[in-house]
């Protein structure tokens, strides 16, 4: 797990790369390396941050292959973070083929080997998490690519020709690696910011910065040799539903379970992180299990952060499944000052804006992990995969019922006076509050299930988010303009729409920027090939039924965590956001709502009402509070401007 960073242009740009790898230093602790090579007019100024996990002695980069076994010599150049699970098998692929290794058993040197046998077709064999950039040493050609599932981020941009003569490309692996570039503008870009508006994120190509763009998962981009661009492209379809043979909890288990025990590679120190929900301690029970199969006592460490606030708070089931399991537990409890304390420091490891306020506990979980080991095992992808998130169970459940009451009642009412009903209910500071549900749940219903759920799942809804940007948003935002797309019923839909959007867009990112922050990596086994595409064939019907989610991976865990785990509503990772708000909080958002460079994008009324209503517990406001807080944090620490 590393950082990486580069420039391919007609000249080399040592400087500007260091620069850009002091911004990411965080994601490689262990070591840095710089390379520039030159093909014909293309010089490849290729830069890496390294965090040592596999083969420490062997696996410095940027790495050239090795050749042939006919002719020995450099073929490509590649720079790369991640991790490759199933390498070896690939290595020996290769060998038949006639390629030369000289490492121990570095996956980086089985990546740059397999692209320089076989060029971009070797991106669609890799199994793991990564994202990287190669150069042909021959022709002079460059590849980007991004994992499938999007674990690892990967932005880009092109270059000025007016600053680089003859233009090229930059990339990097986190967005505030690009600003160091002459040439990039730090200007606000209007359509990535309706998007982390909208979604908590910015959905790619769009990034905050204009004139700066991520690959979507699954996606790469090759810069020929004559200088055209090609992409960004998909190389591998989307995980979508697929009919086959319907997948049984035995299945489930033993596929799941390989798919762990390929990440416990590592010669590191490994962990696994455990919340006492079925997904982390579905996967803790596994890890222990494969690793108890390897013939010795295994020493796995858990771990877990409790929360003084107790609607908060899973620590006793977590501690539960360790004891249940033999794991060695370690926890730590947070007081609302402790995680206060840590507010910006958070956010100054954000190199995008990030609406998810459970990035908060997320990078203490993370720092209270990195104590201990340098890898650990999550239960990140489960929800989405196999259906955990309540959304899902009320899209199925409640939303023929509800249709007919929202529509008389809008009839009757009018949709502004329906609005206005719902927003005298109080506000409760609690995780998921009644209130907070049945104002998301009736006053941004859609009849079209797609748009219904992502308004659900919105941080300003659409007629929020036109009072916030006025003049500057131009229709909808990316995610709603390209989620169009239906797959069946309304199970496999949002789950299938989740999974290209939510998941790589929030989640993944907030894990990877608290983790990479520590020096750490996180490995989320449920995103394995294996597990992928057995959970393409698994119907509707054994992920939510009768309001209950997850419904046959419950069945597959029985055999190996505490029934009181498996009867357990989803609980998220979350803090008492709402209440920090009206509390401590308040002092910061007077000041942002007086003086901050957002009000060179935005607009200030809407904003200043809102916080109003929030104090006086008229509306639920937080996720729109808080996004103004993250935004302005991030335009203060970039100079990012509209």
């Amino acid at each position: 797990m590393c950082g990486i960073a580069g420039i391919v242009a007609r000249e080399a740009a040592e400087d500007v790369v260091r620069r850009m790898l002091a911004r990411i230093a965080h994601r490689g602790p262990d070591g840095e390396g710089l390379a520039v090579r030159r093909v014909g007019k293309r010089v490849a100024t290729f830069g890496h941050r390294r965090l040592s996990i596999v083969d420490l002695a062997g696996g410095a980069q940027p790495m050239e292959d090795a050749g042939t076994r006919d002719r020995p010599g450099a073929r490509a150049l590649v720079t790369f973070n991640g991790e490759i699970y199933d390498h070896a098998k690939t290595r020996e692929a290769l060998r038949r083929e006639g390629a030369r290794f000289v490492t121990r058993g570095s996956d980086t040197e089985t990546l740059v080997s397999g692209y320089a046998s076989w060029g971009e077709r070797v991106v669609p064999r890799l199994s793991g998490m990564f994202a990287f950039a190669a150069m042909d040493l021959r022709s002079g050609e460059v590849l980007l690519a991004r994992d499938r599932s999007g674990i690892k981020p990967l932005y880009w941009a092109r270059l000025s020709e007016s600053t680089f003569e003859g233009g090229g490309i930059a990339f990097a692996s986190e967005l505030d690696a690009l600003l160091e570039v002459p040439g990039i503008e730090r200007r606000i870009d209007d359509q990535g910011l309706a998007s982390f508006l909208f979604s908590d994120y910015a959905h790619p190509p769009y990034t905050l910065v204009r004139g700066v763009s991520k690959l979507a998962p699954g996606e790469l981009l090759v810069l020929r040799g004559d200088g055209s661009e090609d992409g960004p492209r998909r190389y591998v379809a989307p995980q979508v539903p697929e009919e086959g043979p319907v997948p049984d909890a035995r299945e489930l288990l033993e596929t799941l379970g390989d798919a762990v025990e390929s990440q416990l590679m590592s010669d590191v120190p490994l962990g696994v992180f455990l919340s006492g929900g079925i997904d982390s301690s579905v996967i803790a029970a596994l890890a222990h299990q494969r690793l108890a199969r390897r013939g010795s006592k295994p020493r796995l460490q858990a771990f877990c952060i409790a929360f003084e606030e107790a609607s908060f708070d899973e620590s006793a089931h977590a501690r539960a499944v360790s004891q249940h399991l033999g794991l060695e537990h370690v926890e730590e409890v947070l007081s609302p000052r402790a995680m206060l304390d840590v507010v910006d420091e958070v956010l100054d490891h954000l190199d995008e804006p990030l609406g998810d306020h459970s990035i908060v506990p997320t990078y203490l979980l993370c720092r209270l992990a990195a104590k201990h080991v340098k890898v650990a095992l999550g239960g990140d992808a489960a929800d989405e995969l196999f259906g955990g998130y309540p959304t899902y169970a009320a899209h199925a459940r409640h939303a023929r019922a509800m249709r007919p009451f929202v529509t008389s009642a809008r009839a009757i009412l009018g949709p502004d006076r329906v609005g206005a009903l719902l927003d005298r209910l109080p506000s409760g500071d609690g995780y998921q509050a009644l209130d907070w549900k049945l104002k998301r749940f009736v006053g941004r219903w859609d009849d079209d299930v797609v748009r219904r759920h992502l308004r659900w799942m919105s941080s300003l809804d659409l007629p929020a988010l036109s009072e916030a940007m006025g003049d500057r948003l131009r229709g909808e935002p990316a995610t709603l303009a390209e989620a169009h797309r239906w797959w069946g019923d309304p199970i496999a839909t949002t789950t299938t729409l989740d999974f290209a959007t939510y998941m790589p867009g929030s989640v993944l990112t907030k894990v990877d920027r608290a983790s990479m922050a520590h020096g750490l990596e996180a490995r989320p086994p449920f995103l394995d090939e294996g597990v992928l595409a057995l959970a393409r064939r698994v119907p509707s019907s054994l992920k939510v039924r009768g309001g209950v989610g997850k419904v046959l991976l419950r069945e597959a865990a029985r055999s190996l965590v505490p029934p009181a785990i498996l009867d357990r509503k989803k609980h998220g990772f979350s803090v008492p956001l709402a209440a920090w708000l009206r509390g401590p909080l308040s002092g910061r958002l007077d000041a942002l709502l007086a003086s901050s460079p957002v009000w060179t994008t935005l607009e200030r009324e809407p904003f200043a009402r809102w916080a109003g209503e929030h104090r006086a517990r008229r509306g639920d406001h937080t996720k729109a509070l808080w996004a103004l807080v993250v935004l302005d944090r991030w335009m203060r620490s970039t100079g990012v401007r509209g």
